[in-house]
C-alpha cells in the first residue's frame, strides 16, 4: 500500500473563553495524602515525585536506591485541589463549558465544588472531557482529583483479569501487573530504568466555554498525480450538544512558495452526533512547482508551509476557532514484496522484502530506539532542552529514524515538532510492550479511546513513518516468555482481540495512507498470512528482527544473522564516573559488588555479559588499582566496537540480503546505570554514540574480515548519484609507531544508495604477524567526505606492540563561533606511538566532535564545542585521557 502523507506541526486557539488551570499566580494547586500527615504546593502539570521533591519532603530520586526508599509515594492515596474564580457570563453566556485534562496520570475520580464525583479517568494517554455547566458557580471553585494508588489498581485488575507476567524480574526492583493500566509501561521499572509508579496531572489541565464547536483535531491526507499533489483535510469538531445542528463557514489557508497562498472556504451545516462530534472535509490541488520536497536527515531539506483551518460560527457572530500546521509534503511506501525480484532465485531472495522508500527512493533506515526522556513523565514534557540534545544529537549522528518505544509514553507535539524540523523519521510503537494483555470490556473501551485520540494527534507529522501494535508481544507469545504455552489459545485470542480487531481498524479509519505493523518485531505480511502469529516471527526473509547474543564473540560480523530490518540490537556499557557522581557521591560505591552498583544493574548478569565480551577481546586485571575505572571504560569500547561492527554488516548487506535498516537500542537514559544507551543521562556521548557519527556515515568504506581472515571491503554510499573513479587507501601499521609500513592504493566505485563489495582488493595481510599490525581504511574521493575505518586481524589482547604513549594536549588560544551557536576549541594532540582508543574527557560542559581514537599520526587535531566561554589555559587543564593499553 502507497504511503501518502502531508507533514505538519499544529497549534490551535479559540476565541471562546478558555482557562487554564495550570500552576499560576490565579490559580493554586495542593496536595494532600489521605491520612492528611503530608501536603504541599503542588505544580500542575506536574507529578506527585515532582511536587514532593519541590517541597523537599522527599530527596533527589534518582541519587542512590531512593528509587526503592521513595517506592512509599506510590503506595499512597493522593488528592490534588486547585481553587478557581469564573466569571458569571462564561456560565450563563456559555452553552458549553468543557473541563477538559490533556493527560492524567493515571486512576483517579475528579469532582467540582463538592466531593460527589462527575467522573473518572484510567488511562493517562487519553484526553478527558467533563461537562461542567451546571457545576460551576459564579466566584470561587474548587477541583479536586482523587488519585488511587497505581500499584493497587493494577492489582486489583489483575485479580479479575489475570494476564501474564505477574511481576518483573525482581532484579528489577519494581512493580507488580503494570499492563492491566494504561500507564507509561517503563514506570513500574525495566531493566534499563528504576520504577517510579507516579501520579499527577502530567498535561494541562483548563475550561472551555463555547457555545457551537471547537475543532479538535485535523488531519491531512495527501496524494501524488503526476505533477499535482492532492491534500485532503478532515476537521475533526467537538461540542457536548447531541444531535444538534452546526453551521458555519470553515476555511483553509495554505502557504506555498515564495510567501504566496491559497485559500478554500466551505459552508458547514452539520448536525453533531450523539457524541457531540462530526467530521467536515475540504481538499485542495496544488501543483508541484508550487511546494518543495520534504526529505529525511541526510537526504535533502525539511521544507515546512503554514496551513491555517479556520472555523466562524453563523450563529455566535464572534466566535470562531482554528489550528495552525506546519506542513511539508513527501511520501512513504513500506515495500513488503516478493525479495526474488531483487536478489534472484537464491536464498535470500525467498521470503519478502522489508524497506521504505521515501518520495520514490528506497532509504536505508539509519537510527536509534528512543525511551522516554524521563522516568516522570511531566518532566519529559518540561524539559524542552533534553529534548533538544537528545534529538541533535541524533541528527549529527546521520540519523534517519527513530523508533519511538512501545513501553514508554506517546510523545509531546514539541518533540514531534522538533522531529519535523530535523528530518528524523519515526517509527511509533503504540504502547504495549513485553506482556500478554486483558481484553475486558473495559480494558478494550480506554484502549479504543486511545488509539483514536492519538492517531488524531499525531497523524500529520512528517515524523510518523508507520504504526506498530506493540514491542515484542508477538514473539513473548510464540517464544513462551512468559509461561503462556498451557493456555497458549487463549492468549493468542487475547492478542488478536487487542491488537487486530480493536487496533487495527482505527488506525486503518483514521490513517489509511500509513502502513500498521502489528508488532514489532514480527514478518510483516507474512505474520498476518499465520494469522497474525507467526511460527517463526524472527524469520530472517521477514519484517524486522531483534537481537541481542552477550556471549559469542561481537566483534565478528560472522557473528549476526541475517535480517531485512534490524530495528532492535545492542550491548550494555556503564554511564562515564562524571555522570555516575551525580547518583552518588561515596568512593566506595565505585566498584561492581558495592550495593549501588548492584542495585543500578537490571539486566540479569548484566556485569558478567559485559566482562565476558571485555575479557574476549581486552585484558583487564583484577588487581589493577584502577579496575572501576578501567571497567567503564572497556565497557564503552566494548559497546561501541560492537555495535559498529553489527550495524556495518547491516549496511553491507544492503547488497547481500537487501537489509534495508539498521537501529540499534537504545539512544537515551532515565538515570545514571548500565544501559545499552550511546547518550547518557545527563547528555553526555559515550563512545559509542561517536562511534554511531562514523558508521552511519552518507559514505563509508567498510571491510571485514571473512571466515577463513582474509579482508573483504565494502564501499556504502547513500548518496543519489554513484561513485565513480574513486579510491580506496589501505594503511599496514605497527602497533609500536604512528607511521605506516605499507600503503597500497585500489580504484573503487559504487552505485546510488547501495553498498558494493570491491571486486579487486588484495585482502590478505601481506604476511605480516597479526599480533603486530593493524590496517586502516580511507577513501579518496572528489567532494566526498568518509570516515576512516579499521580492521583489528586479532584481538586487542593478543596484541605483543602495544607501547605505553606520551600524549601532549595543547588548547589553541584561538577560538571560533560555530554557526552563530558552539564555540570552537582546537585541540592539538602529540603522541610518539600509535594510541588505542584515545578518548578525552574534560568536565567542562560542552563536546569533542571526534572520541575513542585510534591514533595513528603524531599529531593531529580535534575540536572541542560548547556553549559558554572559558579559558583555553583552564579547558587545557581539565582534559584528561583514557585509552586501552595491557
Amino acid at each position: 500500500m502507497k504511503t501518502y502523507l502531508l507533514l505538519c506541526s499544529v497549534w490551535s486557539a479559540v476565541n471562546a473563553i478558555n482557562i487554564k488551570l495550570s500552576s499560576s499566580e490565579s490559580v493554586v494547586w495542593t496536595f494532600v495524602n489521605s491520612n492528611r500527615s503530608i501536603s504541599g504546593k503542588a505544580d500542575v502539570p506536574g507529578g506527585i515525585y515532582s511536587d514532593l521533591q519541590a517541597n523537599y519532603i522527599i530527596g533527589n530520586i534518582l541519587a542512590e536506591d531512593n528509587d526503592v526508599l521513595t517506592r512509599w509515594v506510590a503506595h499512597e492515596l493522593w488528592t490534588y485541589t486547585a481553587q478557581f474564580n469564573v466569571s458569571k457570563e462564561v456560565i450563563l453566556n456559555s452553552s458549553v463549558v468543557h473541563l477538559v485534562f490533556e493527560g492524567v496520570d493515571t486512576a483517579a475520580f475528579i469532582s467540582v465544588n463538592d466531593d460527589t464525583p462527575i467522573g473518572s479517568v484510567n488511562n493517562m494517554f487519553v484526553r478527558y472531557v467533563f461537562d461542567i455547566k451546571d457545576k460551576l458557580k459564579e466566584g470561587l471553585n474548587e477541583l479536586k482529583v482523587s488519585f488511587l494508588s497505581p500499584i493497587s489498581a493494577a492489582k486489583v485488575r489483575s485479580d479479575k483479569h489475570f494476564a501474564a507476567p505477574e511481576c518483573v524480574p525482581s532484579v528489577y526492583n519494581g512493580e507488580c501487573h503494570v499492563n492491566q493500566i494504561r500507564k507509561m509501561q517503563a514506570s513500574f521499572s525495566w531493566d534499563w530504568g528504576p520504577a517510579f509508579p507516579s501520579v499527577g496531572i502530567w498535561r494541562p489541565v483548563y475550561i472551555e466555554a463555547y457555545n457551537s464547536a471547537i475543532i479538535r483535531s485535523v488531519t491531512t491526507h495527501i496524494t501524488k498525480k503526476k505533477e499535482e499533489w492532492v491534500l485532503n483535510i478532515k476537521t475533526y469538531f467537538e461540542t457536548s450538544m447531541k444531535k444538534t445542528q452546526i453551521t458555519g463557514i470553515l476555511s483553509a489557508t495554505l502557504e506555498l512558495e515564495g510567501k504566496t497562498t491559497v485559500k478554500k472556504w466551505i459552508p458547514v451545516y452539520e448536525t453533531s452526533q450523539t457524541d457531540g462530534t462530526f467530521v467536515v472535509e475540504l481538499e485542495f490541488k496544488i501543483s508541484e512547482i508550487q511546494v518543495r520536497t520534504w526529505w529525511p536527515n541526510g537526504y535533502g531539506e525539511q521544507p515546512l508551509y503554514e496551513l491555517v483551518v479556520h472555523f466562524a460560527s453563523d450563529t455566535y457572530l464572534n466566535e470562531s476557532s482554528h489550528k495552525s500546521l506546519m506542513v511539508g509534503f513527501r511520501t512513504v511506501e513500506l515495500i513488503e514484496k516478493d525479495a526474488a525480484e531483487i536478489l534472484g532465485n537464491t536464498t535470500a531472495g525467498k521470503g519478502l522484502t522489508f524497506y521504505f522508500t521515501v518520495n520514490g527512493h528506497p532509504l536505508f533506515m539509519k537510527g536509534s530506539n528512543w525511551i522516554p526522556s524521563n522516568i516522570l513523565p511531566e518532566l519529559g514534557e518540561r524539559q524542552t532542552d533534553v529534548v533538544d540534545n537528545l534529538l541533535k544529537s541524533a541528527r549529527d549522528a546521520h540519523m534517519s529514524m527513530l523508533r519511538v518505544w512501545g513501553g514508554g509514553v506517546y510523545e509531546s507535539d514539541y518533540f514531534y515538532e522538533k522531529c519535523d524540523q530535523l528530518g528524523i523519521l519515526i517509527w511509533q510503537d503504540f504502547l504495549f510492550a513485553c506482556a500478554m494483555y486483558p481484553t475486558d470490556p473495559e480494558f478494550i473501551n480506554t484502549v479504543q479511546e486511545e488509539i483514536e485520540q492519538n492517531v488524531l494527534r499525531l497523524q500529520y507529522h512528517p515524523s510518523i513513518a508507520v504504526w506498530a501494535g506493540n514491542n515484542e508481544n508477538e514473539a513473548a507469545l510464540v517464544g513462551n516468555w512468559y509461561d503462556t504455552t498451557p493456555e497458549f489459545e487463549k492468549y493468542k485470542n487475547q492478542y488478536i482481540k487487542l491488537y487486530v480487531e480493536t487496533i487495527k481498524p482505527i488506525v486503518q479509519d483514521l490513517d489509511p495512507g500509513r502502513r500498521y505493523l502489528v508488532s514489532s518485531p514480527s514478518n510483516g505480511r507474512e505474520s498476518e498470512r499465520e494469522n497474525y502469529v507467526a511460527h517463526n516471527p524472527y524469520d530472517p526473509h521477514y519484517g524486522d528482527t531483534h537481537y541481542y547474543n552477550y556471549l559469542a564473540d561481537n566483534w565478528n560480523m560472522m557473528t549476526y544473522p541475517k535480517t531485512r530490518f534490524a530495528s532492535e540490537y545492542g550491548f550494555q556499557s556503564l554511564p562515564s564516573l562524571v555522570t555516575m557522581k551525580t547518583a552518588t557521591n561515596n568512593s566506595e560505591d565505585f566498584s561492581l559488588d558495592s550495593h549501588y552498583s548492584v542495585h543500578r544493574q537490571h539486566s540479569p548478569n548484566g556485569y558478567s555479559f559485559i566482562e565476558l565480551q571485555m575479557n574476549s577481546r581486552m585484558k583487564l586485571q583484577k588487581d589493577d588499582p584502577k579496575y572501576f575505572e578501567k571497567f567503564i571504560f572497556y565497557s564503552q569500547i566494548s559497546q561501541a566496537m560492537a555495535i559498529k561492527t553489527e550495524t556495518e554488516l547491516y549496511r553491507q548487506d544492503q547488497a547481500n540480503w537487501y537489509t534495508m535498516g539498521a537501529l540499534y537500542w537504545q539512544l537515551n537514559d532515565v538515570w545514571q546505570a548500565p544501559s545499552w544507551s550511546s547518550i547518557e543521562y545527563t547528555g553526555r556521548w559515550k563512545m559509542l554514540h561517536y562511534y554511531a557519527k562514523d558508521f552511519f556515515a552518507p559514505v563509508l568504506v567498510s571491510p571485514r574480515l571473512d571466515a577463513s581472515g582474509e579482508m573483504e571491503v565494502y564501499l556504502i554510499n547513500d548518496r543519489f548519484v554513484p561513485i565513480l573513479e574513486a579510491k580506496i587507501t589501505i594503511q599496514f601499521y605497527n602497533w609500536s609507531s604512528p607511521a605506516p609500513i605499507l600503503t597500497k592504493q585500489y580504484p573503487a566505485s559504487c552505485g546510488p544508495l547501495t553498498a558494493a563489495l570491491q571486486p579487486n582488493i588484495d585482502g590478505t595481510l601481506m604476511g605480516y604477524k597479526k599480533e603486530e599490525i593493524f590496517v586502516k581504511f580511507s577513501l579518496l574521493a572528489t567532494g566526498i567526505r568518509s570516515p576512516v575505518n579499521y580492521v583489528f586481524p586479532v584481538p586487542l589482547k593478543r596484541v605483543t606492540t602495544l607501547r605505553k604513549p606520551n600524549i601532549e594536549i595543547l588548547v589553541s588560544n584561538f577560538v571560533m563561533r560555530r554557526h552563530h551557536q558552539n564555540l570552537e576549541y582546537t585541540v592539538q594532540i602529540r603522541v610518539d606511538t600509535v594510541v588505542a582508543f584515545l578518548w578525552l574527557e574534560t568536565e567542562v560542559e560542552g563536546r569533542f566532535e571526534e572520541n575513542g581514537l585510534i591514533v595513528t599520526e603524531p599529531q593531529m587535531i580535534v575540536k572541542f564545542l560548547c556553549k559558554d566561554h572559558v579559558s583555553p589555559r583552564i579547558l587545557e587543564k581539565s582534559i584528561t585521557t583514557q585509552y586501552y593499553l595491557h
